[in-house]
């Protein structure tokens, strides 16, 4: 596959490193990729170099103009993107495999029965579908530990909602589009919540992820282990 990329100026002491533009697992590794690599650089012997930050399909790079110019900083990173793109750079991806049982009930994801509707079938239909792909971390975001995954069945895309809750509880498991996340703290948002998960572990960057279905009495058993309500 072709790979395109660019740089744009992001601020005054930031560079942004822009890919094709649109979600695809083989340009998130490429940006991962290339993320671990200038963080190695950053680590060893680079002094310019102060911050890096990747996100779906861009790498955002904080440097100290001090240092150098960005040109300079466009210059030395070139060479270095050209062999991540390319696939000569063989760096290593720490990732790991996670996990996460939820309860798909009404009761506790306000837009399940919705879902439902939309797809023409059972809440149990959701359920199967949702819980059935290995996802994905595409990146981390919105808010600190929620963890952008994909890609859900094309069968159960939705759009986010067009005005959002106020207050949508912790632990909500819920979708927007190809993207499906946890969501780690109680916060306002409008994803379509489908379920709920009692625990879950911290998430990087290229983890992926399975959901697991458990009953609502499994769920409840799981909140009173760990000292949590339900609702």
């Amino acid at each position: 596959m072709t790979m395109n990329w660019t740089f744009q100026t992001a601020a005054a002491d930031a560079l942004m490193v822009q890919f094709d533009a649109r979600i695809d697992l083989q340009i998130n590794a490429k940006v991962q990729q290339l993320a671990r690599r200038l963080q190695t650089m950053q680590k060893e012997d680079t002094d310019w170099l102060r911050e890096v930050v990747p996100s779906y399909r861009s790498l955002l790079l904080y440097y100290n103009v001090l240092e150098c110019s960005e040109a300079q900083v466009r210059r030395a990173l070139k060479p270095v993107i050209d062999e991540v793109v390319s696939g000569a750079d063989d760096t290593a991806i720490e990732s790991q495999h996670h996990e996460i049982e939820v309860c798909y009930a009404t009761e506790l994801a306000a837009d399940l029965a919705a879902v439902a509707e939309h797809l023409q079938d059972s809440v149990e239909a959701v359920a199967k579908l949702h819980s059935a792909p290995t996802y994905h971390v595409y990146t981390l975001g919105f808010a600190p530990g929620f963890a952008y995954m994909g890609d859900v069945d094309e069968r159960l895309r939705m759009a986010r909602h067009a005005t959002p809750r106020q207050k949508v509880p912790r632990g909500s498991v819920a979708i927007a589009e190809q993207q499906t996340a946890i969501y780690p703290r109680t916060s306002p948002g409008g994803w379509q919540v489908i379920g709920r998960a009692v625990q879950w572990p911290q998430l990087h960057p290229g983890d992926t992820v399975t959901f697991k279905a458990i009953s609502r009495e499994q769920y409840e058993q799981l909140c009173e282990a760990e000292g949590t309500q339900d609702v």
